[in-house]
């Protein structure tokens, strides 16, 4: 049966995603981007720590039963509005696996610690103003739709910084690749290392469908294509002759795409009309698919054995910390007060 962990992340340039089998290998990219949990930050009251129920203890840190019962509140929320927890079996191995994972952020969160790692508030706030222009006007609405405090936001930010700083340092910061290694990997798979068709093309683009057939037109008796595309064009290409350079397929809209990818080199297009308006191509170079060389490929080849070793180090780096954490477990808080 499939595991259905989960937790809330924020990417770059993304909006708050899902991530399935956050400490596994598979799920490497998630936890080399962020590991800390959004649902971690609690707005419940530290007043009265000493008589809060616990679930379980962390090298003698607690795990508190409130923190507990919302993180597993709102994942509930989430895969009901999925379908994913009507069955019993189901809902048990998502109790089981938010507690594993509030363990594993509690011994990242001490490992951190020991290592004295922090994020000043400078750091913070340039990283805050960075995702905030990535999102663009959308980003409140966004934390509204999610019903996240901003400053609750905030912190999961500075908490992600930092964690992304114990893995660069615990972690990362060993791993070496060799030319030698980077070669002998290109060698095994070096037809996955091609660059993809491409064709550098020109456009005319119009609003109007009657112009566009009389540029087509003079087009047909002679005249030049850059002169007027500089003329006619609304393209911001247009003042580089209608020059788009080079494409790859699935770059532009279906019809241009379609075309450019079966017009032979020099040939002048139909007239095409897409939601941008009327258009007339023209091929200027096409570059075939082909291999790459281990020279053109190197920085890729080096970069994906790099990300395999990190990923290999991380889940070796988590098991030790975990083997040596002593981990304590409350069964009748877990079984008689978590609320289901």
């Amino acid at each position: 049966m499939t595991s259905i962990r989960i937790c809330y992340v924020v990417m770059d340039k993304t909006s708050f995603v899902f991530f399935k089998n956050i400490l596994t290998p598979s799920g490497r990219a998630c936890v080399a981007g962020t590991v800390i949990a959004l649902c971690l930050i609690t707005a419940c009251s530290r007043d009265n720590i000493f008589s809060r129920e616990y679930v379980a203890t962390v090298n003698g840190e607690k795990i508190f039963l409130d923190d507990y019962q919302k993180r597993l509140d709102e994942s509930k929320a989430l895969f009901t509005r999925r379908g994913l927890v009507e069955e019993s079996d189901n809902l048990k191995r998502l109790e089981e696996e938010i507690l594993d994972t509030m363990i594993t952020e509690k011994i990242i969160d001490q490992r951190a610690r020991e290592k004295d790692i922090t994020v000043s508030g400078s750091e913070l706030e340039n990283r805050v103003v960075q995702i905030r222009g990535e999102y663009g006007e959308n980003f409140q609405n966004l934390l509204i739709s999610l019903n996240v405090r901003y400053e609750d936001w905030k912190e999961f930010i500075r908490r992600d910084m930092i964690f992304r700083k114990l893995i660069d340092e615990d972690v990362n910061a060993g791993i070496r690749v060799s030319e030698d290694e980077a070669e002998d990997y290109y060698n095994d798979a070096r037809g996955r290392y091609r660059t993809e068709a491409s064709v550098r093309v020109a456009q005319i683009v119009v609003r109007d469908a009657e112009l566009a057939e009389d540029i087509k037109t003079r087009l047909n008796e002679g005249e030049d294509f850059r002169l007027l595309a500089s003329e006619f064009s609304i393209g911001p290409e247009a003042a580089y002759g209608g020059d788009l350079e080079f494409v790859t397929r699935g770059i532009m809209p279906e019809p241009l795409d379609n075309t450019i990818f079966s017009l032979p080199q020099g040939r002048i297009s139909d007239v095409i009309q897409t939601p941008y308006g009327y258009h007339i191509l023209r091929i200027l170079e096409i570059a075939p698919a082909k291999n790459r060389t281990f020279a053109e490929s190197k920085e890729d080849v080096i970069a994906e054995i790099r990300a395999k070793k990190e990923e290999t180090a991380y889940m070796l780096w988590l098991e030790g910390l975990k083997m040596k954490a002593v981990i304590k477990k409350e069964p009748t808080v877990l079984r008689e007060k978590v609320l289901r």
